[in-house]
């Protein structure tokens, strides 16, 4: 003789209190990862470089330009919403990697001080953060505009306010994702490194 089983509203109501809980894991997993993805995105940090090109002309008694001034100002600045960590900081010259934009223009770039004069130098540390919102001036370099040609041939480049080289930096946030920037490609979106 066959027993059947019947549902009776005891078992139907245990399948749903299980069914219910697995729901409710499910979700409450669901919303905890949601929640780490919302706070690693809270502290994510974005560098970029901006070229800054100022002129500033010096008049004469008789109204006439005596001098035209320029200053170029290349700063860093992190957009992003956290502090971003210097893992690196490189300047790529002709195929050479220089790890010091202090010493980078003494050595290379020596007759840059005979043109003009570079009135801030500043180096990036490892492990320096640059807080969110925060502008950094790497470098600015003074010079007359009569000296213009001159800079551009002895730098080999055909535009006034281009570089002959680029700085990377390598940044990481504080859940240790890194990226690098270019300072020679405008517009650049950092680069996510693996």
């Amino acid at each position: 003789m066959k027993k059947k089983t019947s549902f009776n509203a005891d078992r139907l109501i245990g399948l749903s209190a299980i069914l219910i809980s697995l729901l409710t894991l499910f979700i409450f997993l669901y919303q905890t990862n949601l929640l780490k993805e919302q706070s690693r995105l809270s502290v994510r940090p974005r560098l970029t470089f901006s070229k800054t090109i100022n002129k500033t002309v010096t008049m004469s008694a008789t109204d006439s330009v005596s001098s035209v001034r320029i200053n170029l100002s290349l700063t860093v600045r992190n957009d992003g919403l956290g502090p971003a960590i210097v893992q690196s900081n490189n300047i790529l010259d002709k195929g050479q990697r220089y790890d010091n934009i202090i010493t980078f223009f003494d050595e290379v770039y020596p007759k840059l001080k005979e043109y003009g004069v570079f009135s801030q130098v500043t180096e990036l540390k490892v492990g320096e953060a640059v807080p969110a919102s925060e502008t950094i001036g790497l470098f600015t370099y003074e010079y007359n505009q009569n000296r213009e040609d001159e800079i551009k041939e002895y730098l080999n480049i055909t535009e006034s306010y281009e570089f002959p080289f680029a700085i990377l930096i390598e940044y990481s946030s504080m859940y240790e994702e890194k990226w690098v920037v270019n300072s020679n490609i405008e517009g650049e979106h950092p680069k996510q490194l693996d």
